[in-house]
């Protein structure tokens, strides 16, 4: 499949959903849950899973997009927000989610978040 990381490059990286992809982004989902459980978890162990989280996102963009050198710095540059919003991108499309369904899905959290807020 075709996916475009805007943020990242304007280029279309032909994303395949192998096994080994697949794997690559169940593994980051999981270490993504884990790190929003932090109740009982000791700073530096918080701090480490954190840590870990920035290098397999940044590993799981790199493999899977399969970047060149430019787009690497490009992401070695880029906020961890950004980071996050990439991969949970590379993530939906990567599920079958088009474009337009990952923004119909935005458009309700976001209407979502705003009536809850009033």
């Amino acid at each position: 499949m075709k996916i475009k990381v805007t943020v990242i490059s304007n280029r279309e990286h032909n994303v395949k959903t192998t096994n080994r992809n697949m794997e690559k982004m169940y593994d980051l989902q999981l270490l993504m849950a884990q790190a929003d459980d932090i109740q009982d978890k000791e700073p530096i162990e918080i701090i480490k899973m954190q840590r870990d989280l920035l290098h397999d996102s940044i590993d799981f963009l790199t493999t899977v997009l399969e970047l060149n050198n430019q787009e690497q710095n490009k992401l070695d540059e880029m906020d961890f927000k950004q980071t996050v919003e990439a991969v949970n991108y590379t993530f939906e499309r990567m599920m079958g989610m088009s474009d337009e369904d990952i923004d119909l899905a935005n458009k309700k959290e976001q209407a979502a978040d705003k009536s809850n807020k009033d």
